[in-house]
Parts: structure tokens; C-alpha cells; sequence
């Protein structure tokens, strides 16, 4: 019955039950919307496309019955079925929103545009003169453009302003850098003193020492456990060092050196002082007290640093002497390596001082000058000991027994050093081979494949050998200067030669990085050896390709023209040739000085002959009694007489 009456009021009864009142279409039901739609329609554009067109009636936009019901100009002629409004007045075009603000937003910025044309054409015709004063620039006496020299003024002073806060920003900067460069460079220098001492007190037999004995324990207790010499050259002794002199000379504990900074003392990775610490405690001779951790933002605060270091207590040293004795001369080399590569890095700091002092424009005042040049005189007298007297300071601590003096205690105490090491009991120094796996089992291991149970047992049973510790480490070869552009050019001249193709490419580039410069190019090349071989042909197959390629360049590069490029052999030969003629003026220049000194030689002994003969024949025949001479006897030569008178 609601339907009902909803058809006969003229509504919609489907719209009606949705809520929304809507009329019937004329002579239907219900409204357009509802009613049975008429069938689409496909048509083809002018560009070849296919599209569906419905009919005006069939859309299914709701039909009010009052308001404007208009469709847009420019939506009807790209297809779009939308509603316009003339917002112009009657006889404008109809537009939806979107076409209306597209419309008004381009005449804008056409009317934008105009308006700018038409000011910079006006700006053009300005005379630049002032109109009170006439003068072309601002002058703080004219009423007129005075303000423009005020807002010149003002600008230059905000301008100086902002250039001295960035100066006075620049110099805290560089004090800032300064002060930490230079906590740096005593962090350092303490350190090389505790190097120091520590040797010298163990060359004297004294307490502070004790790091010499520590470092023996542990290389006595690696050699122990290894079953195998073979493997890579081994970090231990050096992280292990560190750790020694870190410590508490008096108990062994208490070391607190942190893996970066332990890196940095050791000349290492971090990942090697994480290697050295687990191979430490599998030894038994270090145990981790607490474990380093990040700090909270409380305790950097109060602090001042970000990270906890890891603490660490090492094992006391053995009574019996004789199980690391060989190993003391190893560990005063190793303190020896470690002083030296403290040094190296305390002059690179050193220089960085400098550095910022020359930046800031101060000058290094001669005590600290000083007191630099004693430390590395003391440090070299140190070395010359240790160096020359390692092994009869190793046998005369051996033979000693007490490592230590007598200290004021009970007699128990010093019946014994072992009490002031640390604890009352050494632990062994033989420790039995772990049978887990190595390192989590999960990385790679270079153990043979035969069997699990030698894979298992990586960790100690094939540990990184000793060698390490005795010998200086082998320095990386720096990369060469060439290897950024000659292998482009090796594999272009493959290309280019068939012969060069079954040469190494390295060997080619090492060849070519050796011979040329960088900015060579293989059309270059090919260019300059066809002008230096003078219409000669290339080989097609030598039988040594490399060295045929070599004495090609030789040639081409060891001429009188100059290359177009910078190359490098051209240089050698350069230089080569200019020592030549060096070493060729002064062999002459020899020459000529010893046939000179020849010649003066042979005029001086023919001087002395003449000097000789002219004093015998020019003595006086005096007569007795009188003081007369005997001219008559004397004879004078005019030529020796006039070569007299020249040197006169």
C-alpha cells in the first residue's frame, strides 16, 4: 500500500525506499534512473577510435525538476556528460567548475604575462638618474634618494655581521678541533710512556714490568695449545700486548682498553682485537669481568661518553720460568712493535696539531718543541736497549727467581712474587682442545673436508700461528697509479691487435700504465706509433707479443718528438738524457780542470828551474874588502826577465 500511494503522489517508489524523494519520469512509474534504459550505442572517432555513446536520455545523472539543466560546452565536445552553468551572464558559455577555473586560470596568467611585458618595456624608457638630485647614485645628502643609500648601508652592515658570526663560528670550530686533536695527542704521549716504562722497568728488574711476563704467559700457553704452525700470521700478540700494559701492573686486572682503541694501539681491524679477546679467553688467560654495552641517555649524560668498556682480568703467571722463556725476547719484540707503531701515530697527530695551529695563525711554542724531541730521544734509547740486550735481560730476569723486589709485608707474602701477580695458585699452562665448533660452525674454515671431527675442531687445534708476533707485519702494496684507466686502454688495444688477444689483460695494463699517462686514447696510440714507425708495417703474429709491444713503445717514446700526451717513458727518457748531458759536462768540465792543473803544474816546476838557474847565475863575485858586484858574471835573459815582471 506505501508503494501505492508513493506512484500515485508521482514519486519514485524505488528512490522512496532508499530514503531519497525523487518524481517519475513523465508517463512512467519511476524515475529515469530506474526505468528500462535504451540499448548503447558504438561509434568511431575521427583518430580511429571505438567508443560507446549513450543518448541524452539514457545517462544516468538524477533529472531535477527546477534549476538550469545545461550541459557543458567543453565536456559535450570531448564526449564527457556534465552540467554547465553561464556564469557570464545568459549569452556565455555554459561551464562546469573544473572547465570555468581552468578557463579563468589561463586568462590570468595571459593577463599576467601582458601586464609584465608591458613593465619591463616601461622599466627600459626609466632614466637612472634621481629626479631630485640628478646623480645616478644614492647620495646620503639628497632628500629623495637618501634612503637608498641608508638601505645600502644597512644591507653591507648586515652582510659584515653575518660574515663575523661565520668567522667567530669558523674560529670556536677550529678551537673545539683543537682541544680534541690535543687530548688526543696526550692520550697518545702517556701511552708511549707506559711502553716505555714498562720496558725499562722490566730491563732493571723492576715491578712496573710485569706486562713482559704477562704477554710471555700467554705466547707460551698459545704455543702449547696449538697442534699446527700452519695458518695466517696471527694478531694475538699484539691485541694481547695492549691488554697487558693496559692492566693493573700490580695485580693484572682491571684492563679497560676497548676494541677501537685497542685497534687503533695495535695497528689492527676490530674485528682482529674481537678474535684476539675470544682466542685470549679460550687460552684461560684473560677473563671478561663485565661486558662492554651501550650507555643509556642518563648515563651519557653524566658520564660524558657514549659506550661502557669491557673489563678485563688476566690469568697470574706461571712459578716455573722455564716454560716461557723462549717466549720473553718475543714479548719485549712485540712491546717493541707496539712502541714504534705508537710513535708513528702520535707524529700524525702531532702533524694534525700543527696543522690547526698554522690555520688558526698561532705558533707552536718551542717547550712543547721540546719536550717532543726528548720524548723520541728517550723512546730511541729505550729501543737501542731492548734491541741490543733482549736476550741477557731475558735470562738475567729468568735467573733472578723474583720478578719483583721485597715489599713491606708478612713473610709468607715474600716467600713468593705469585701473591703480588694476582692470585695465590697459577692455573696450567696446557689446556685440552675444545671439541665444539669453530667459531659458530656457520663461517668459512680452511680444515680439510676428509672428516667432521677435524672441522669441529678449528678453534684451537688450527689456531693463526706466532709468526706474527716476531716479525714486523708485511705492509699492503698500494694500489698503482694506473689502475683506474689502463685496463680501458689494455682491452681497447685487444681489440685493436688480434696478436694482443692471448695476452693477460693485467700484464697488457701493467705494460701500458707503465709506458703511457692517462689521458692517452687508443686512436692516440695507434696514431703516434704510425708517425713514429715512418710507413714501417706492425708484425701480424709476433712470437712474443708483450715484448713486441714493449719495444714499440720504447721506440715510439724514446725518440726526439714529443708525444701528445704526458706518457711516462717519454719522461724517463727525458730525464735520462738530461743526466747525460749532465754527467758528459762534467766529465769535461773534469777534464778541462785536470789538464789545466797539468799545465799550471809543468809552468811551476819550469818557474822553479828559471828561479833556480837566474839565483845561481846572478850571485855576486864581491871583492874582498869592498861591497861591489861582479855584473860582468850575471847574465839576464829579456824573455824570463819580462815573464818576471808579468807575475809581479
Amino acid at each position: 500500500m506505501l508503494a501505492e500511494r508513493v506512484v500515485a503522489s508521482g514519486h519514485c517508489p524505488v528512490c522512496a525506499a532508499l530514503g531519497r524523494t525523487v518524481l517519475a519520469a513523465e508517463g512512467r512509474t519511476r524515475c529515469t534512473v530506474h526505468s528500462a534504459r535504451p540499448a548503447l550505442l558504438v561509434e568511431t572517432t575521427r583518430t580511429g577510435q571505438t567508443r560507446l555513446v549513450a543518448p541524452p536520455s539514457a545517462r544516468r545523472r538524477i533529472t531535477y525538476p527546477t534549476g538550469l539543466q545545461t550541459p557543458c560546452v567543453s565536456c559535450a565536445s570531448a564526449g564527457r556528460d556534465r552540467q554547465g552553468l553561464p556564469r557570464d551572464g545568459a549569452d556565455s558559455d555554459p561551464l562546469c567548475r573544473s572547465c570555468w577555473r581552468t578557463r579563468t586560470d589561463a586568462e590570468q596568467r595571459r593577463h599576467a604575462a601582458e601586464l609584465r611585458a608591458a613593465a619591463l618595456d616601461v622599466v627600459d624608457d626609466v632614466d637612472p638618474a634621481c629626479a631630485a638630485c640628478g646623480q645616478p647614485d644614492p647620495s646620503p645628502a639628497c632628500w629623495l634618494c637618501g634612503y637608498s643609500w641608508l638601505a645600502a648601508a644597512r644591507a653591507r652592515f648586515e652582510h659584515d655581521q653575518v660574515a663575523e658570526a661565520a668567522a667567530v663560528a669558523q674560529q670556536f670550530e677550529l678551537l673545539a678541533e683543537r682541544a680534541g686533536t690535543d687530548a688526543r695527542v696526550a692520550e697518545l704521549t702517556a701511552w708511549v710512556q707506559r711502553l716505555r716504562t714498562t720496558v725499562e722497568s722490566y730491563a732493571v728488574g723492576g715491578g712496573r714490568g710485569r706486562a713482559v711476563e704477562l704477554l710471555a704467559d700467554l705466547l707460551a700457553r698459545d704455543a702449547a695449545a696449538r697442534a699446527s704452525r700452519r695458518g695466517r700470521p696471527s694478531m694475538l700478540a699484539r691485541v694481547a700486548g695492549v691488554l697487558a700494559v693496559d692492566a693493573d701492573y700490580r695485580t693484572g686486572r682491571r684492563a679497560l682498553p676497548g676494541r677501537a682503541r685497542s685497534a687503533e694501539l695495535a695497528g689492527c681491524t676490530p674485528r682482529a682485537v674481537t678474535a684476539g679477546w675470544a682466542r685470549a679467553e679460550a687460552l684461560g688467560w684473560a677473563v671478561r669481568t663485565r661486558q662492554g654495552r651501550r650507555l643509556s641517555l642518563e648515563q651519557r649524560t653524566e658520564l660524558g661518553r657514549c659506550n661502557d668498556r669491557a673489563e678485563w682480568d688476566l690469568a697470574p703467571v706461571i712459578r716455573d720460568a722455564a716454560a716461557r722463556a723462549p717466549y720473553v725476547p718475543l714479548a719485549l719484540l712485540v712491546l717493541d712493535e707496539l712502541l714504534q707503531h705508537a710513535l708513528a701515530v702520535l707524529a700524525a697527530a702531532e702533524d694534525d696539531v700543527d696543522a690547526l695551529i698554522a690555520r688558526t695563525g698561532a705558533v707552536v711554542d718551542h717547550a712543547g718543541l721540546a719536550r717532543r724531541a726528548q720524548l723520541r730521544q728517550a723512546v730511541a734509547t729505550t729501543r737501542d736497549t731492548v734491541l741490543a740486550d733482549v736476550e741477557a735481560i731475558a735470562t738475567r730476569q729468568i735467573e733472578t727467581g723474583n720478578y719483583f723486589p721485597p715489599r713491606l709485608a708478612s713473610q709468607g707474602e715474600n716467600l713468593s712474587s705469585c701473591l703480588s701477580r694476582g692470585f695465590a695458585q697459577p692455573p696450567s699452562i696446557t689446556h685440552p682442545l675444545p671439541v665444539g665448533p669453530s667459531r659458530g660452525g656457520k663461517r668459512a674454515s680452511r680444515s680439510s673436508p676428509r672428516t667432521e671431527d677435524r672441522r669441529s675442531s678449528r678453534r684451537v687445534e688450527r689456531p693463526r700461528p706466532i709468526e706474527r708476533a716476531c716479525g714486523l707485519s708485511r705492509r699492503s702494496r698500494p694500489a698503482p697509479e694506473w689502475i683506474g684507466w689502463a685496463y680501458d686502454l689494455a682491452r681497447a688495444a685487444q681489440q685493436a691487435w688480434e696478436w694482443l688477444a692471448r695476452v693477460p689483460l693485467p700484464r697488457l695494463a701493467a705494460l701500458l700504465g707503465s709506458r703511457l699517462g692517462p689521458r692517452w686514447t687508443m686512436p692516440a696510440l695507434l696514431d703516434w706509433i704510425r708517425q713514429t714507425r715512418a710507413g714501417r708495417e706492425l708484425l701480424d703474429a709476433p712470437k712474443r707479443p708483450l715484448g713486441y709491444l714493449r719495444s714499440l713503445l720504447d721506440e715510439s717514446l724514446t725518440g726526439d718528438a714529443e708525444p701528445p700526451h704526458q706518457a711516462r717513458r717519454y719522461d724517463q727518457h727525458r730525464d735520462q738524457v738530461a743526466a747525460a748531458r749532465r754527467r758528459d759536462v762534467a766529465d769535461q768540465a773534469a777534464a778541462t780542470a785536470t789538464a789545466m792543473a797539468t799545465t799550471r803544474a809543468g809552468w811551476n816546476e819550469r818557474d822553479a828551474v828559471a828561479q833556480a838557474e837566474r839565483a845561481a847565475s846572478a850571485t855576486a863575485d864581491v871583492s874582498e874588502g869592498t861591497n861591489e858586484y861582479n855584473w860582468a858574471d850575471v847574465q839576464l835573459d829579456a824573455v824570463e826577465f819580462a815573464e818576471a815582471l808579468t807575475r809581479v
